[in-house]
């Protein structure tokens, strides 16, 4: 007798392989934005929030009340002219007042950025006092010098000032630096030392002003030429005007320094003109003060020197000439 077992478990089923979604539930859109801010107690932490906010904006001050503070500074409206036809315009402290009404509180801390200048000669008479007020304004400054005239004490005091850098270079090669100012003033500026050694000295006027220009283009920075009245030569005008050209002579013993100083200032405006380099000259009269060399030759010093030693004053010529002084820079 045989036993037959038969599997039907298949049988019955149909199986269907198409996919029904579940149907939407409309309330779930509205509770899961609910459940999810009493998940892990986010609730309590907003409400927490709300609380600080305004105990924060209850207890801080209010602008108005600090900025009514400056309404008790008075200014002369008044400003003192010292030219007849000088048009009628706001002083700069009343519009300053204007802003800090309009806009409340100033915010602390914020100052002029520094600049990071090059100034060449800084070691000389006129180059040390320049440094000694960038410093002072606040810039960082790195003086090129050779030392031919310059000496290092008249900047010894900014020696350890962490913006203060000193190089020992001739601007007649090449250098490269990051700056956004250059002050140009390499030059021996007496004719004791300028006719020391007359090629070095148009060298420094034309290589050296070169390699500054160059300088500037390349950095973007803005250059200042320090040239001089010796450009006028012996001039037939007095005073001089910008506009005046001056009666030179290109082949005299003083020309290394004339010529140089007026190729110089050619250089710079056409490097203006042709490179978009921002530019300015300055032409510096007789000069004098502190760190002045007794024996540079000119006026002033040769004055001072023989008062010193109990000589009689030299004037050369026929004491008819005239001079333009100012007390240092």
């Amino acid at each position: 007798m045989s036993s037959e077992l038969t599997f039907r478990g298949h049988e019955a089923q149909q199986v269907n392989d198409e996919y029904s979604p579940k149907p939407n539930k409309p309330w779930l859109s509205a509770i899961r934005p609910i459940r999810y801010m009493l998940r892990e107690q986010r609730l309590v932490f907003v409400l927490i929030g709300i609380v600080i906010a305004t105990l924060f904006f209850t207890l801080a001050p209010s602008t108005t009340k600090s900025s009514s503070s400056f309404s008790t500074v008075h200014y002369d409206s008044h400003p003192i002219s010292y030219f007849e036809n000088e048009p009628k315009s706001t002083p700069y402290h009343q519009r300053a007042a204007a802003v800090v009404h309009s806009f409340g509180k100033i915010p602390l801390g914020i100052k002029r950025k520094g600049l990071r200048i090059v100034v060449t000669g800084g070691a000389g008479f006129v180059g040390s006092h320049l440094v000694d007020r960038l410093i002072a304004r606040g810039d960082s400054v790195i003086v090129v010098d050779n030392f031919f005239t310059g000496r290092k004490e008249n900047v010894m005091h900014h020696f350890g000032n962490p913006q203060f850098e000193l190089i020992r270079h001739d601007v007649v090669e090449p250098l490269l630096l990051e700056v956004d100012q250059i002050y140009h003033l390499a030059c021996p500026a007496s004719p004791v030392h300028y006719k020391f050694n007359p090629v070095k000295t148009i060298k420094t006027n034309v290589v050296g002003t070169l390699n500054m220009l160059g300088l500037a283009k390349r950095v973007g920075a803005r250059f200042l030429l320090t040239s001089t009245s010796e450009v006028y030569g012996d001039p037939l005008q007095h005073p001089q005007k910008e506009t005046y050209w001056g009666n030179v002579n290109p082949i005299g013993v003083r020309s290394c320094y004339d010529e140089g100083k007026r190729t110089a200032e050619t250089l710079t405006m056409d490097y203006h003109r042709g490179a978009g380099v921002e530019v300015r000259i300055a032409r510096i009269f007789n000069t004098y003060g502190p760190r002045m060399c007794l024996d540079d030759g000119r006026v002033v010093s040769n004055f001072v020197a023989q008062a010193l030693r109990k000589e009689p004053l030299t004037v050369y010529g026929d004491g008819k000439q005239t001079r333009s002084f100012q007390w240092r820079v």
